[in-house]
Parts: C-alpha cells; sequence; structure tokens
C-alpha cells in the first residue's frame, strides 16, 4: 500500500511539474505518502514562511536580502555547504540581517541518490561550513526527495525535514509574471513558499519578489521564520 503511496505521488509530482503548477492536492498526497517530511506549517494563524534554496550567490543573495530588508521580512534561506565556503561573507551577512538558515547538503548531489553513509558525510560537513548549532536544526532534501533511511539519519542529528507547499518552480526560468502568479496561487495559512536565489540566472526570481511580497501582505498575512511553527 505504502509503495502504491509513493508511486502515485511521484505521479502527481511530474504531472504538477510538466503542468508548471503545485495543486494542493499534491499537497496533501505528498503529506501522506512522507509523513516525515513537512510540507505546510501546523498553524491556523495568517502566517507564511518564505524560503530560498540554493545560496549563497553573490549576484542574486544580496537582491534578495535587500528586498527582504525593505519589507521588513524575515525568511529561512536553506545554503550548501560548498557555497558557504566559497562566500563566506553572505552567509554572515544572511546571519545578521536576522534571517534563520538551514542546510541544503553541502554539494547538491541529490540526496535520494546518495548511500545512507554518503548523505551522512555529505550532511554534517554541509553542518560545520554553516556554523550550525546543536538544538533543533532543518534540513531541505536536495533535489527534493529523500528516503526513509535518510529521515532516520536527520532525526539522529536533530534535523527536520522541510519541503513546501507553494511553489513556481522558478530554477526553469519561467515569466516574472508566471512567478508571481503561482506563488500567489499558493498563499494560505501555513504555507511553506519555496523560491530561489543561487544556481543560474535568478533575475526573474527577483523582480517577482515584491509583487508576491505586497499581496501577501494585502491578503492579511505575516511572514515568519520556519522554526517558529515547527
Amino acid at each position: 500500500m505504502r509503495k502504491k503511496m509513493v508511486l502515485a505521488a511521484a505521479a502527481a509530482v511530474s504531472a504538477a511539474g510538466a503542468a508548471s503548477c503545485w495543486p494542493h492536492a499534491v499537497v496533501r498526497l505528498l503529506r501522506t505518502a512522507f509523513p516525515g517530511v513537512v510540507w505546510e506549517m501546523p498553524t491556523s494563524e495568517r502566517v507564511i514562511a518564505i524560503s530560498f534554496d540554493d545560496g549563497p550567490d553573490p549576484v542574486y543573495t544580496p537582491q534578495v536580502l535587500e528586498i527582504l530588508r525593505e519589507h521588513a521580512i524575515q525568511a529561512t534561506f536553506f545554503l550548501v555547504g560548498e557555497r558557504v565556503r566559497r562566500f563566506p561573507e553572505l552567509r554572515q551577512r544572511i546571519g545578521e540581517q536576522g534571517h534563520e538558515v538551514g542546510n541544503h547538503s553541502d554539494s547538491w548531489r541529490r540526496s535520494v541518490q546518495l548511500s545512507d553513509e554518503e548523505f551522512e558525510r555529505d550532511l554534517l560537513r554541509a553542518e560545520q561550513s554553516l556554523g550550525l548549532g546543536s538544538g533543533s536544526k532543518l534540513f531541505r532534501p536536495a533535489g527534493g526527495f529523500i528516503r526513509g533511511s535518510q529521515l532516520r539519519v536527520l532525526r539522529r542529528h536533530g534535523y527536520c525535514a522541510v519541503l513546501g507547499s507553494a511553489f513556481a518552480f522558478d530554477p526553469y526560468r519561467p515569466p516574472r509574471k508566471y512567478i508571481e502568479w503561482a506563488i500567489g496561487r499558493g498563499l494560505k495559512r501555513g504555507a511553506i513558499v519555496v523560491m530561489h536565489d543561487s544556481g543560474g540566472d535568478r533575475s526573474k526570481t527577483v523582480a517577482a519578489l515584491p509583487a508576491i511580497l505586497r499581496r501577501a501582505h494585502a491578503e492579511g498575512y505575516r511572514f515568519v521564520k520556519l522554526s517558529e511553527y515547527l
């Protein structure tokens, strides 16, 4: 039964990606198929968490940070260890501005393709580079999928696995208006927004961000860091 559910979830993800959207029904299916992963925040409050993956990037991360500062919003940045070692000043700036940092692997090799031993080494090397403490920590799988045995590795090291519920598939560089529409469509209580500030040309993501933040505020949502609700 569980194998069928996982296959159905994978098919739904493929269909959602092909349609360039992320329907709420897909999130519900994924939440059932992968109960060890957080897809949305458990809350009835009008709060949203916005997160950024794959950074830091010397071109786009500073632009994202400036927009967040202008809107007085704190976000969660899922950083890649190798990139933090290349741009340590950006890791410092993210922390100084009050944002939260999560682990997005060390090398951005797809998590699900790693053996448990490789996964653990990759996780801990990134943890060291990111300067994460010994308390509760956040991890987002590289590539978006993770095995149950890897979830057990995460729990052993104090991590909570987090994906999200509002996507625009911005790594594929869709038009700015599409990014605004797709993220806006996913805004709801407890939504976790997933965007990307590195990994290629992110100019359209940066261009769409102010309108997304204004829409969320206009609809009465407040932005929070993930750890406040997880």
